[in-house]
């Protein structure tokens, strides 16, 4: 009992990160005996003790909450009522009989509260509370009823909607209509259908707007007939509704076929949502114009396009979609591919459909097109041809290997390999020989990798001998993701190479082999005299072991070169992390943080934390306050590793 009167003295606590806690204790206990209390504390001047006491009422749950809860829906306090509701729809079935009891209260806004809760709540007992309201004097909770009977989908309202179809006012009609809607009973098309035809505004449009939930495929069939007639009348519909129809109308296997007089009605009513303000009618124009599939939808497509200040992703996806649509279904009219030729801010999206369509006869234009345009547009336009993947497309692709721009010149290359496969050996390799450019050498070289081919690697060891030192590094390069046998003395003929960057180029294909004999060589090249050739191969060995390597390791922390330092005195510490042969290297270490530059020092203390000695744990702290600001970070970082696995 006693921690019972501290909670309830907590509730009425002048702290309210007090009054919280004690909703929280209440909510993990879970106990009904402080119902009376949170509901009063739902009125709390502090927002957060509120939630609090809101989540503590959900918790305890049951109908003793909802029996408690509702008097609130009386309060003149809006925040109070909202709570009031919110705590009322999340008990759910539990609320219906409270709730259900205020649905006779003298204020009518207290019984809109109610249907609006029920009808959040599908509970069989539903139906026979609101049946008693259907004829309420206040229209507002007329319309929330019938609105309500059609959520909450009760078995017997189809005939009580129908009825309040005819209720003088509009508001309630229009939530008939939307009740309608969510039952979805083909009985109510007729009765739909006649209001379609005799109301206007919200009503009507609500009226399509259920016509088009609720209507099959063979149902649209027989509505449009009546939906033209209005759209030639002059009416405004909905044009999602309209869209909606259509989609079910021309569904695959569907029986209709839309006369040239018919979609030109419907053509008119998409073209001109497609010229409305609101983003979301523009949108569901498109999708008119792309189901309609009429070439005339194109050009209007691109009008409104050119017209836009920006074409951000979302819409260019709409726009591709609707021109896609439409190409599928035929080609395009002269007047497009002219637009096309162009280029301009419609290019991209014309392009893109074309690429998603597969469409063959736009390979001529595509391929003059990509010669007056940028980069960006021209990797569009090789995708294309590449999604294309026709025999037209193929040679075109195998053209541009020579195109004057380089970008273009590798995405070919790359997209020509994809599609075409062993065909494209030859060609890229013919390509290769003439590339000015190494970074374009470099892409055709990894495009020629992703084909699985014995003629490839026959090509790169052929490079090897080549006399252009770009095509022996090219070879390098390329043999290192071949994965064939044999191409490791081709490696090893590289990595004695007059040129660096050949040397370069093996070394790392080496170390991307993974090789058990190529220890051996990797080792001779941290020996090499050029420093990006040294760098290259103490990064690559990274996770290798083998004999000789911590001696070559420990003979590199003398390289003049800084980094090569660095990179060799970081590969110490990760073979004594993992237990390696450590006689000397520790000391050796110690000593580099006595005299060399910042970097390796910063380097140094980092394989000192992975080595977790005593010894260097003390040699660390002197260094704790180092003036470089790498060096002091990474000895705090590498006496807190030490301290960790001391800990253990």
């Amino acid at each position: 009992m006693g921690d019972n009167m501290s909670i309830k003295e907590m509730l009425h606590d002048a702290d309210p990160y007090v009054r919280r806690d004690a909703c929280e204790s209440v909510q993990e206990s879970r106990s009904d005996e402080y119902i009376a209390e949170l509901v009063r504390v739902l009125e709390d001047e502090d927002l957060g003790v509120r939630e609090a006491a809101l989540n503590a009422l959900t918790a305890i749950g049951g109908e003793p909450v909802a029996v408690a809860v509702v008097p609130t829906l009386g309060s003149e306090d809006v925040a109070i009522r909202n709570i009031g509701v919110e705590i009322l729809e999340q008990l759910g079935s539990v609320a219906v009989e409270p709730v259900g009891k205020i649905l006779n209260d003298s204020d009518d806004d207290v019984v809109k509260f109610g249907v609006d809760i029920l009808s959040k709540i599908k509970d069989p007992r539903v139906e026979g509370l609101l049946a008693p309201l259907v004829e309420h004097k206040n229209p507002n909770v007329r319309a929330a009823v019938v609105l309500c009977m059609g959520k909450v989908d009760v078995a017997t309202a189809v005939p009580t909607l129908l009825k309040a179809l005819g209720d003088s006012e509009e508001w309630v009609r229009f939530s008939a209509i939307e009740g309608l809607g969510h039952l979805e009973d083909k009985g109510a098309l007729d009765a739909l259908l006649a209001i379609i035809e005799s109301e206007s505004g919200l009503v009507q449009e609500a009226a399509l707007d259920a016509v088009a939930r609720i209507a099959s495929s063979e149902d649209s069939i027989k509505v449009l007939p009546k939906v033209e007639a209005l759209l030639t009348q002059g009416h405004v519909l909905s044009v999602g509704a309209v869209v909606e129809l259509i989609e079910k109308a021309l569904m695959p296997g569907s029986s209709l076929s839309l006369s040239a007089e018919s979609r030109e009605v419907f053509f008119k009513c998409f073209s001109e949502a497609v010229k409305n303000e609101d983003r979301e009618v523009q949108e569901k124009g498109l999708r008119g114009l792309g189901r309609l599939r009429m070439t005339a939808g194109i050009e209007c497509v691109l009008t409104f396009a050119e017209a836009l200040q920006e074409i951000d992703p979302d819409m260019e996806e709409h726009l591709v979609d609707t021109i896609a649509s439409i190409i599928g279904a035929g080609s395009l009219p002269e007047s497009v591919l002219e637009e096309l030729a162009k280029g301009g801010k419609t290019l991209s999206v014309l392009v893109s459909a074309i690429a998603d369509t597969r469409w063959e006869e736009a390979v001529p234009v595509l391929e003059e097109l990509i010669k007056t345009v940028g980069k960006e547009e021209g990797r569009l336009i090789v995708g294309a041809l590449e999604k294309i993947g026709s025999p037209d497309s193929m040679a075109v692709l195998e053209r541009l290997l020579t195109h004057a721009d380089g970008h273009t010149r590798k995405t070919a290359a790359r997209a020509f390999a994809a599609l075409a496969g062993d065909v494209a050996v030859g060609p890229i390799f013919e390509a290769l020989k003439i590339e000015p450019y190494n970074d374009v050498m470099e892409e055709m070289t990894d495009a020629l990798t992703l084909i699985p081919s014995e003629e490839v690697r026959d090509g790169f060891c052929a490079f090897i001998s080549s006399e252009k030192e770009s095509l022996r590094e090219m070879g390098a390069r390329g043999l290192g993701m071949v994965c064939y046998e044999g191409v490791f003395e081709s490696l090893r003929k590289a990595a004695a190479d007059k040129s660096p960057a050949v040397r370069k180029a093996a070394y790392r294909s080496m170390t991307m082999l993974g090789i058990a004999e190529a220890t051996g060589e990797l080792l001779k090249g941290l020996t090499d005299t050029d420093d990006d050739v040294k760098l290259s191969v103490v990064k690559g060995l990274s996770g290798w072991s083998g004999e000789g390597l911590t001696e070559a390791l420990i003979e590199a922390l003398k390289d003049p070169n800084v980094w090569v330092r660095y990179h060799a005195v970081t590969l110490l510490g990760d073979i004594l992390a993992e237990g390696g042969a450590a006689d000397g290297i520790e000391e050796l270490i110690l000593a580099l943080m006595e005299r060399d530059e910042p970097p390796v020092m910063a380097a140094s203390a980092g394989a000192l934390g992975k080595a977790g000695t005593e010894l260097s744990l003390e040699a660390l702290v002197q260094y704790i306050d180092h003036e470089d600001s790498n060096v002091s970070a990474a000895v705090e970082g590498a006496l807190e590793m030490i301290s960790c696995r001391h800990s253990e």
